[in-house]
């Protein structure tokens, strides 16, 4: 390591940030850095950079980006880790784990309790070397909601017994054996900044106290995280009982394919069920031919997507990192606890190609 120097960055480091990240993201990096980095009104993002001594240029970057989380009732400051890159022609030598190891050391004296994600593989072994802990996995889960979607779904990969008889049932069947009563509930497009007011607020801080750790959903950070995200490509909906505020969902389409990108409510799984089967039937209407979801596979709306049809796909690690002193360390690192979706990722897009293994280290 003596041959690069790892120290945090500043807002005037910005452009080389933006370099580092443009080899991993589509699109406008600097629009993406504008709303992640600096507008997130839960905190400006942590980044460390690994400058080679030699050449003077940034060959590595990671951040954390704040996020307020509660944790039994406590709002907490934690943090998503992200934008982990580093170099290829500098790669396999503990550069990763090195920056990973300073910004653990460094975040708490920052602002930020503890960091948690679900990284690439790639990545997660050089979290756990650098100290995180490996707490459960998280999940994606795909509904079919035609019979190519139910074929594509099952059988893009070897197939489980459970998941050939699944593509060979009906969708109608299919449909019919998993309903959910939904009635009384209905989705409500939320597309102006006033209209996250503050309901939201007295929902998530109700439904919230029932969650072991989530992280918070505000009026403010709601607005933020949907409508000004660069790709606004993740449409907001209220759910709501007979006019009463239960709930909220996000979904995010591409052509024939839908997903799932957020799920809040109180764990209650008539509720939950009501969500899930709103969510499937607005993607249905839509022409859909599948919708699909991301979650910590211990949660409890993970208990509830296998009885709506949905199959199990691939899966990858969520680690936690947090201080061996932190009151609250048994909760965070326990795997039952937290209620984590695709948008917790702070991601405007789930659809998005992934970087190839040889390009991403996070």
């Amino acid at each position: 390591m003596q041959e690069f120097e790892i120290s945090p960055a500043s807002h005037n480091d910005r452009e080389q940030v933006i370099q580092l990240m443009g080899k991993i993201y589509p699109g406008d990096m600097a629009a993406r850095y504008d709303w992640l980095y600096t507008d997130n009104p839960h905190g400006r993002a942590l980044s460390w950079l690994a400058i080679e001594r030699a050449s003077g240029e940034a060959v590595g970057c990671t951040s954390i980006f704040p996020r307020k989380v509660m944790v039994l009732g406590r709002e907490r400051v934690g943090g998503i880790g992200g934008d982990c890159f580093i170099e290829p022609r500098v790669r396999r030598q503990g550069l990763a784990t090195a920056l990973h190891a300073v910004s653990f050391a460094q975040m708490r004296e920052r602002g930020v309790d503890f960091m948690y994600g679900p990284p690439t593989r790639n990545n997660l072994g050089a979290l756990v070397k650098a100290g995180s802990h490996l707490v459960t996995n998280y999940k994606r889960w795909v509904r079919p909601l035609t019979s190519r979607g139910a074929y594509r779904a099952a059988f893009s990969r070897m197939p489980t017994k459970g998941q050939a008889n699944l593509a060979n049932i009906p969708i109608r069947v299919l449909d019919r054996l998993t309903r959910s009563n939904a009635r009384g509930y209905t989705l409500e497009e939320i597309n102006d900044f006033g209209d996250f007011g503050a309901e939201f607020d007295v929902m998530f801080q109700r439904a919230s106290t029932a969650h072991p750790v989530a992280c918070r959903r505000d009026c403010s950070y709601l607005a933020w995280r949907y409508l000004a995200a660069p790709a606004r490509s993740q449409t907001p909906l209220a759910v709501r009982q007979n006019g009463r505020l239960e709930g909220f969902v996000a979904i995010e389409r591409a052509g024939e394919f839908a997903a799932i990108a957020d799920l809040f409510s109180a764990p209650d799984a008539k509720l939950m069920d009501a969500i899930l089967q709103l969510a499937i039937e607005n993607a249905a209407a839509a022409g859909c031919s599948s919708i699909e979801i991301s979650l910590t596979q211990d949660s409890a709306l993970a208990r509830r997507v296998r009885r709506h049809g949905f199959i199990g796909r691939e899966e990858r690690g969520f680690q936690v990192a947090v201080a061996d002193e932190d009151p609250q360390r048994d909760v965070l690192l326990k795997a039952q606890s937290w209620h984590f979706t695709e948008a917790d990722q702070d991601m405007d897009r789930v659809f998005v190609s992934p970087p190839s293994s040889n390009e991403s280290e996070f």
